[in-house]
C-alpha cells in the first residue's frame, strides 16, 4: 500500500477531554446519504472515546500541516498542547485551525476488523477553514509529500 498515494486526515473526538489521530484510510462511501469511513487502532488512546462518541470531526489537511499530522500520528504526544492552533466547533468537537475542510461525522456503524475499527459516519455539517489554494497533504510511498502544480 505504500504505492497508493493518499490524503491525510485528523480524526477529533470528545466533547471533554479532546483526542485525535492521523488518518490516511479515509474514504468516501456514499453522496446521498453523504457517508464516510476511517479506520482507527483498537489499541489507540483515541478508540475509547471514538467507541463510544455520539460525533467526531474529520480534518483534511493542507498541504504545508506536515508537523501537525505528525503531532497527531505519534502515540502518546501531546496533541492538544500549546503548538496545535484549535478551538471547540460545531457540536462542541475539538476544531483544528487552518485545515482544509472539517466535516462532523455522526458515526453510524463501527465494525472491528481485526486490530482495527472501520468507523462509518454520515456526515452531519460540513465547512471550508482555509482556502484551499494551497493544495492536500498527501502521503505516499512511507512520507508525507504534496500535489505537483
Amino acid at each position: 500500500m505504500r504505492h497508493h498515494a493518499k490524503g491525510v486526515a485528523v480524526i477529533t473526538a470528545g466533547q471533554e477531554s479532546p483526542v485525535g489521530f492521523c488518518a490516511t484510510s479515509l474514504a468516501s462511501i456514499s453522496l446521498d446519504p453523504p457517508l464516510l469511513s476511517f479506520t482507527v487502532g483498537l489499541h489507540s488512546a483515541s478508540w475509547a472515546t471514538v467507541q463510544s462518541a455520539p460525533h467526531v470531526m474529520v480534518h483534511l489537511l493542507a498541504q504545508d500541516q506536515e508537523e501537525l499530522a505528525r503531532r497527531f500520528a505519534e502515540p502518546g504526544s501531546a496533541k492538544f498542547g500549546p503548538r496545535t492552533a484549535w478551538h471547540r466547533g460545531v457540536l462542541g468537537l475539538p476544531v483544528l485551525d487552518g485545515v482544509l475542510a472539517w466535516l462532523a461525522l455522526a458515526p453510524i456503524s463501527r465494525l472491528p476488523v481485526q486490530d482495527h475499527a472501520l468507523v462509518i459516519g454520515r456526515v452531519v455539517e460540513a465547512g471550508q477553514i482555509g482556502d484551499g489554494g494551497g493544495g492536500p497533504l498527501i502521503h505516499h510511498g512511507g512520507r508525507f509529500s504534496q500535489l505537483a502544480t
